[in-house]
């Protein structure tokens, strides 16, 4: 297969997730950003990943946060992921926008509230009557709605920066300088390489690719089982740098970075039809003859359920007995203060008595004194 011909038709597919006159501007940063995130340790994609979503937040709080535009993008996605929500809040001088845009989202979200509790949803009559005729357990539809949200916008943005990364990957892995660079790097995680062997299969460079990240991860190998075998008590040598970091590295390299890759927490089992939820809360209706809860009583479990709330209840005492102590002595201070401000108003009182009896003396003696003065005159 003619190596040309092929990196056309797969760029003109659109298989890297941007249009091809967008295409060829972004594969020159693709270039540069791969080189300098080679010189880090971790997957250089990922890294390229995390650098392309904080400089998109970023901008976004910087001067998009009242564009009408992006706030109702936000409204329909609901908002970021986890992943890029918690990246927000790492970003300086981002709380103000991050304050701005969840006052609205939390807006939206009381409003779908009360819609699903106390109504029905907008329409015509009939929407009105299904309303009236769906179960009442059935009536709270928030979950429901989530499956129609629109991806979360920096997630969007970040799969067509991906795709672009790993073109670049296939594209400059035959220039000399990009080869150097990524001899030097802790080669691409696993997920990376699956979803570039997914996403281009008949690219004439994805074997080369592919036997550099063998030889990577057989030399993470390497270090992570002498990283291992220095932890016998009969090893003599000590840790190198490398294989110190062996072990988180090798993280990185089976799961991706941090963040890059969704959980599977609420991912139904593979070969299922039903969702996640379905799982964990399977559908049942609540016998009655078990009381309130729908569940079989246990006197254990409610033996120690009365026991949790008896120690409850001893520290709410303890509490209580604590502050009316702190009360009591509180309460002998304020009456200790009391009588230091009796006792010197007390003092101050008898003062002012011998201030008001030595003025009257020294009044009697004026008085003397001007007749004693008018008396010589005479």
């Amino acid at each position: 297969m003619d190596k040309e011909s092929s990196i056309s038709r797969e760029r003109a597919s659109g298989l890297d997730g941007r249009p091809p006159g967008e295409r060829e501007e972004f594969d020159h940063f693709c270039y540069f950003r791969l080189i300098d995130a080679f010189s880090e340790e971790g997957c250089p994609v990922c890294i390229c990943l995390r650098r392309s979503a904080c400089r998109y937040l970023d901008a976004l709080f910087y001067e998009s946060v009242n564009d009408v535009g992006v706030r109702a993008v936000l409204r329909r996605a609901e908002g970021f992921c986890n992943w890029h929500a918690w990246m927000a809040a790492e970003i300086p001088n981002s709380q103000l926008g991050i304050a701005i845009i969840s006052e609205d989202l939390l807006g939206q979200a009381l409003r779908r509230l009360r819609r699903t509790r106390f109504g029905p949803p907008g329409g015509g009559w009939m929407a009105r009557l299904f309303w009236r005729l769906r179960p009442s357990g059935s009536r709270f539809l928030i979950s429901a709605s989530r499956g129609r949200k629109a991806p979360c916008p920096a997630c969007a943005l970040g799969r067509q920066a991906e795709a672009s990364y790993l073109f670049g990957m296939l594209r400059f892995i035959e220039d000399p300088q990009f080869e150097r660079a990524f001899d030097a790097s802790a080669g691409l995680c696993l997920p990376h390489f699956l979803r570039l062997a997914e996403g281009y299969p008949s690219h004439p460079n994805l074997e080369i690719v592919a036997r550099r990240s063998e030889q990577k991860w057989k030399e993470l190998q390497d270090r992570l089982r002498r990283f291992a075998a220095k932890h016998s008590y009969t090893a003599s040598e000590g840790f190198t740098e490398e294989e110190s970091r062996s072990w988180r590295l090798a993280a990185e390299m089976l799961a991706g970075g941090r963040g890059v890759f969704a959980n599977e927490l609420h991912q139904a089992p593979p070969s299922s039809g039903r969702s996640a939820a379905a799982h964990v809360f399977p559908s049942r209706r609540p016998d009655p003859s078990l009381g309130n809860s729908g569940h079989p009583v246990d006197p254990r479990f409610e033996a120690e359920k009365l026991k949790l709330r008896v120690e409850e209840l001893r520290s709410q005492l303890f509490e209580a007995a604590s502050e009316a102590s702190s009360l009591h002595y509180r309460y002998w201070q304020a009456l200790e203060k009391i009588k230091e401000l009796e006792r010197d108003l007390t003092a101050a009182r008898a003062g002012a008595r011998m201030g008001e009896l030595l003025v009257e003396k020294l009044r009697d003696e004026v008085a003397c004194l001007k007749r004693q003065a008018g008396m010589n005159t005479q």
